[in-house]
């Protein structure tokens, strides 16, 4: 029975585990007895890098096939402060499930500045930490300034999305915007406002905490991982094909309300 490893975000751990990514998204969203529902978001990472941080041979020992023939789920080689510990290179594909249990699959590409016109960004910090900020650098100058030694405060790696803010990107003070459905609209202004005021503090941030209602509808364009200049990034497919080839997860995704 094949074995796949994966880098879970929410929460944070690495995990063995027999069920491919499909069904692993709905086991780690849903529950086994769809108590508890949540998005999940995690990677598949190669087995064969340098992970001599985790207790590898220890986990696939365990991770056998249950006396009914059935496969092991998971089994957890690390909660605490993991993606540290994981080569960035080692990420394989990235995977973004909905609380209804459907997953989308995200290659790696190659991010570029090209076409970052915008003024302002939002961005949901997916690990180790996990504030909303509104920032005035683009993902590729975000990430190197939260993950710069040379900051009072950083951390050594960065995992985020980036989410769609309309026409707020270019101005805050632009009225009506049916395409930002967030909660407390006023307060993201504020933090933009600021920005435009304070431009020596390029972030701000705009909600301390993670809640559980992550709106994958308003990933902008997709999900980023990196350490100073070395960042990997895995693109969300543009809306027409979220709509034509991936329609049930896009139907999902867009069930949640706004946040």
């Amino acid at each position: 029975m094949d074995r796949y490893l994966y880098l879970s975000l929410i929460p944070e751990a690495l995990i063995l585990s027999h069920l491919p990514p499909d069904k692993f998204g709905r086991y780690t969203a849903t529950g086994s007895k769809r108590q508890i529902e949540g998005p999940a978001v995690f990677f598949l990472v190669d087995p064969t890098a340098d992970l001599s941080a985790f207790r590898m041979a220890e986990a696939a020992a365990r991770c056998q096939p249950h006396p009914d023939g059935s496969p092991r789920r998971s089994v957890y080689l690390a909660i605490y402060d993991v993606l540290r510990r994981v080569p960035l290179q080692a990420l394989q594909k990235a995977y973004l499930t909905t609380p209804a249990g459907l997953t989308l699959e995200l290659s790696p590409g190659a991010w570029t500045a090209a076409g970052q016109g915008e003024a302002y960004f939002l961005y949901q910090e997916l690990g180790p930490v996990y504030p909303r900020v509104a920032s005035a650098l683009n993902p590729a100058d975000f990430c190197a300034r939260v993950t710069s030694p040379q900051e009072l405060i950083s951390l050594p790696v960065l995992a985020f999305i980036d989410l769609k803010l309309g026409g707020l990107a270019y101005e805050p003070e632009r009225k009506n915007e049916p395409e930002v459905p967030y909660q407390h609209i006023e307060h993201i202004r504020e933090c933009l406002r600021r920005l435009t005021r304070q431009t020596d503090h390029p972030t701000k941030i705009v909600n301390r905490g993670l809640r559980p209602d992550i709106l994958f509808s308003m990933v902008r364009s997709g999900l980023f991982v990196g350490a100073g200049d070395d960042l990997r990034y895995f693109p969300i497919p543009r809306e027409e094909e979220l709509e034509t080839t991936h329609y049930l997860w896009w139907h999902s995704a867009q069930a949640l309300k706004g946040y």
